[in-house]
């Protein structure tokens, strides 16, 4: 199939799910499956249609419909999500307050491709592991990193806009279907994750003295992991602190590590403390509670 054929076949495609019965939109939607799967190469440089039926999202009158387009752009998503980031976005900040759950369900669904594209690109993989990224990559990864910034800051935003006082220190499966809960779910997914972790890291700013101070650490972790031989990594351990739910948290990281000796133990026992007190909490927006504790003292 040529690349005009392609083109004029996806956009009849995008006219049925905006337009036509549920029977005849499942069809449509199936076609574009197979042609992604048979055509990838033609599919993938007529894609750009999908961004012309973006702004006719509003005009669509049935939520069935519109449903069906929102879930039905998936594999344009993962076809525009690096070039046209911000137009998909912004259409997904839209879409996501809808008042139908289920519209909201399927954006946010058709909205990891926007996830995917972020971390490949905020941290992008390299082979073998430490090789210095070409220039070309270390200008895609600020713009990915600060297209990342920005997309979680528009749905905190959003999340402070819609969020109510009775809401406050739930759960998110035990909030009831809304607008809210489906931002704090789109949220959810975009920061609870290594990538989000160490963009943080990377772009907050740190005191002289914890930068120093949690590369101490990192490096004696290092060691006594490898003394060890222990299979997890110093990023499982800071995985570990950045997503702390619970006391038990902090045995986790005690129990990588064969404890013999009192004196041993007692070791072990700071290196872990020292860990939990400078290496960042998502609970802190990113911080550690040592950083959290100079900010109070420069407060006062």
């Amino acid at each position: 199939m040529s690349i005009q054929e392609m083109e004029k076949e996806l956009r009849r495609l995008m006219f049925v799910l905006i337009n036509d019965t549920r029977e005849e939109f499942m069809r449509a939607k199936k076609k574009i499956e197979s042609l992604w799967n048979r055509e990838t190469k033609a599919f993938k440089a007529g894609a750009h249609v999908a961004l012309e039926f973006l702004p006719l999202f509003d005009q669509i009158k049935n939520d069935a419909n519109k449903e069906a387009f929102a879930s039905g752009l998936g594999l344009f998503f993962l076809v525009l999500s690096d070039e046209h980031f911000d137009t998909l976005k912004n259409f997904v900040i839209k879409v996501i307050q809808h008042k139908n759950g289920h519209i909201r369900e399927a954006i946010r669904h058709t909205a990891e491709w926007l996830f995917i594209s972020l971390t490949s690109r905020a941290e992008p993989f390299v082979f073998p592991e430490g090789k210095e990224l070409t220039d070309a990559q270390k200008a895609e990864q600020a713009n990915g990193r600060a297209q990342y910034v920005g997309y979680v800051q528009d749905i905190e935003a959003l999340i402070d806009t819609y969020g109510t006082d009775d809401e406050k220190g739930e759960y998110i499966h035990e909030m009831k279907p809304s607008v809210h809960k489906s931002l704090q779910q789109l949220w959810g997914r975009l920061t609870d994750n290594r990538a989000y972790q160490k963009l943080l890291e990377a772009t907050l700013p740190i005191p002289y003295e914890i930068f120093i101070k949690r590369k101490e650490i990192e490096h004696e972790l290092l060691e006594l992991l490898k003394e060890h031989r222990s299979d997890s990594s110093v990023d499982d351990i800071k995985d570990i602190i950045y997503h702390e739910e619970e006391s038990g948290d902090m045995m986790k990281i005690i129990s990588l590590f064969d404890r013999g000796s009192a004196g041993e133990l007692s070791d072990v026992l700071e290196l872990v403390s020292d860990a939990w007190n400078y290496f960042p909490h998502k609970t802190l927006n990113g911080i550690s509670p040592q950083e959290k504790l100079l900010e109070y003292e420069h407060a006062h």
